[in-house]
């Protein structure tokens, strides 16, 4: 059931697209929402695949966990990790990032880390790796693309691109994570429709599509403009956070919140 399932993100994505691209006067982009117009009617779509997606996330962590806990594994509690600590998840997930950063770009970004990173909390590994590997994902992009438009003419190394942050910290109640990065920042214009499922910083959705029908070998990084709410949704389902905060001109920070107690209830639809 969870493998049949694996491809619903790309072709959601498809589908807004050719949405889109169909010029319907019905589409329409209000205050950072996506609605559609039916009979006079707007339906906001993107609260609906909101709530669809978290719908998705609870099923198959029930699904997961089902048959995990016919394959136990030390340490893991079904697909729960009891001590999963967020900085090796992170460092994990940095690897996979600039591997596919330099697969697609020819160069990737070192990555920082620091804080308190031998802390440890239940929660599944799974879940972190996606986030801070959609995330990290957008940082060396930005940084990578960035530092080549401002030197055109230089060869550019590892060395000449600044490193990204990753800082952990531990409170009470939460975990708190920030990246940042000095990929040049987003335009305030553009921040209410980070979190909707149409607007991305990396190109054209339809063209991206395209690339992954021709089955070429370079991979593509960003551009389905589904990482950064399906990031938040991930650190919402179990009561956590994600918020962005941009300087354009310099670079952004992003910040993760994963609750630490676990007794906060968390309503999925």
């Amino acid at each position: 059931m969870m493998s049949e399932h694996n491809n619903v993100q790309a072709t959601i994505a498809r589908g807004l697209q050719e949405l889109h691209a169909s010029g319907d006067k019905r589409i329409r982009s209000v205050s950072g929402s996506d609605l559609i117009m039916q009979e006079g009617s707007p339906f906001d779509f993107g609260q609906f695949l909101d709530k669809f997606y978290l719908s998705r996330v609870g099923m198959r962590v029930l699904i997961g966990q089902h048959i995990m806990l016919h394959h136990p594994q030390d340490g893991f509690i079904g697909i729960i990790q009891t001590a999963c600590k967020p900085a090796f998840v992170c460092e994990h997930a940095i690897l996979d990032a600039q591997k596919i950063c330099e697969m697609s770009l020819g160069l990737a970004p070192d990555v920082k880390v620091e804080g308190a990173i031998g802390m440890t909390l239940p929660y599944i590994p799974e879940h972190l790796h996606y986030i801070f590997f959609e995330l990290l994902k957008n940082s060396m992009r930005a940084v990578v693309e960035r530092y080549r438009k401002l030197y055109p003419d230089k060869e550019l190394t590892r060395d000449d691109l600044p490193p990204i942050s990753v800082i952990f910290s531990e409170g009470a109640e939460d975990v708190a994570i920030k990246i940042s990065d000095k990929g040049g920042g987003i335009p305030r214009s553009g921040m209410q429709r980070l979190w909707t499922y149409s607007f991305t910083t990396a190109g054209n959705t339809q063209e991206k599509m395209e690339q992954l029908e021709s089955q070429r070998q370079r991979p593509i990084m960003a551009g389905f403009a589904h990482g950064l709410p399906l990031s938040r949704i991930h650190a919402r389902a179990f009561g956590g956070d994600l918020q962005v905060m941009s300087m354009q001109g310099h670079g952004t920070d992003v910040y993760i919140y994963l609750w630490k107690l676990g007794d906060r209830e968390v309503a999925v639809p």
